[in-house]
């Protein structure tokens, strides 16, 4: 076999996947193997021959190891195959995102998702007040408003003094200074606090605590998907520098 093309690397990609994940784990014993995948020696065999001619694995005898296109190879597969187990495993909850949304595989590697069900459809925001809960200091923006958030939040931003810089959209400010007019103002006002407008719409909300991250998404429709947390510093990078650019954004201004 010459030079392995893509077509090549995905069909072994596809039709191999288990014992892949052996291989690339170290395994290359073909007993265990053909135990763990729960296939015939036959078909161990052929597919060390398809990753021999792809040029994956060298023999010497009874004994295999991994080439060093091999190794970059498993490199790969691994890392992708983890990418996309995350983002499937999350996809009822993304799939209602815009496609350009920023939400990227910083905020999503080692998150976890609390769905919201029909019995209980706010239930996951208690994951974006347990994240504000622990916290020394919180950034946050919402597109949303329900009164047991600005409960919640009111207790922990004007009652225990938490400080805080917040980022709302015009519509959210406008339904606070209708509806909650003195405790809107005293968030506004307090001295440990920063408040802005923006008129940035996303279908998602964000909560930026000392060390975790909480991102509500909604459907567009004001209901709630689901809430993704990450506790990991890439997720914390992202969370930061999102909220960054919706501090920094020119429509967005200090109230």
């Amino acid at each position: 076999m010459g030079d392995p093309s893509v077509a090549d690397v995905l069909d072994i990609y596809n039709r191999r996947r288990e014992l892949l994940c052996l291989v690339c784990a170290g395994t290359l014993d073909k007993r265990a193997i053909e135990r763990q995948v729960d296939c015939s020696r036959p078909t161990v065999d052929r597919s060390f021959r398809e990753l021999e001619e792809l040029g994956v694995l060298r023999s010497s005898g009874t004994a295999h190891e991994l080439t060093a296109f091999g190794q970059l190879f498993c490199r790969e597969f691994t890392r992708t195959r983890a990418g996309l187990t995350t983002i499937t495993e999350l996809s009822d909850v993304l799939s209602v995102l815009p496609r350009d949304s920023p939400i990227d595989m910083r905020l999503l590697k080692g998150a976890t998702a609390h769905r919201a069900e029909e019995h209980a459809p706010q239930e996951p925001f208690l994951d974006v007040v347990e994240a504000a809960a622990d916290a020394t200091e919180i950034r946050g923006y919402s597109s949303t408003v329900l009164p047991s958030y600005v409960d919640a939040f009111y207790s922990l931003v004007v009652d225990r003094e938490m400080p805080a810089t917040l980022v709302f959209t015009a519509d959210v400010v406008e339904t606070l200074e209708a509806n909650y007019p003195d405790r809107f103002a005293d968030l506004t006002e307090a001295a440990h606090t920063t408040v802005y407008e923006t008129t940035t719409t996303e279908m998602y909300g964000l909560l930026v605590g000392d060390d975790v991250v909480a991102v509500p998404v909604g459907d567009g429709g004001g209901s709630l998907e689901g809430v993704i947390v990450n506790d990991t510093a890439a997720a914390l990078a992202w969370a930061e520098a999102c909220f960054d650019g919706l501090v920094d954004a020119a429509d967005t201004t200090e109230i």
